[in-house]
């Protein structure tokens, strides 16, 4: 009886490790996108969705999405192009691109709210993260 417990557990552990793995391999993939680039990207237990890849660390995966009226897509995507790291900061911090003002507060064009950040800038658990792609 011990054995059939022992050998139930090793498998567990042998598929959480193989998942794991698996897991190293998409996030050492993604780590060389540009900040910018279209990306698909799959959410436990959520169809895929096409965002913009922003930055990846060993937590979290940041993107932009786009899809909401009246943001300034081109001037949000050459933010993100030109500096990752001030719209992956964007829930601390506020940030101004001529007109365009962006942090904890939303998404402002001149003194107008044009989107909750949380609408325009993502941050994805790693775990809750199973496929991205190009």
């Amino acid at each position: 009886m011990k054995t059939g417990v022992t050998f139930v557990m090793s498998a567990v552990i042998l598929g959480t490790s193989v998942l794991l793995g698996a897991h190293e391999d998409l996030w050492r993939r993604v780590e060389h996108f540009d900040p910018g680039m279209r990306v698909k990207v799959t959410v436990e237990g959520a169809p895929p969705t096409d965002r913009y890849f922003v930055q990846l660390n060993d937590t979290v995966l940041v993107l932009l999405n786009l899809s909401a009226p009246d943001v300034p897509k081109r001037q949000l995507l050459n933010m993100a192009i030109d500096n990752p790291a001030w719209i992956a900061g964007t829930s601390k911090t506020t940030y101004r691109d001529n007109n365009l003002r962006i942090g904890p507060e939303g998404v402002f064009v001149k003194d107008k709210k044009v989107a909750e950040l949380n609408q325009v800038v993502e941050w994805i658990p790693r775990g809750k993260v199973t496929a991205i792609q190009k």
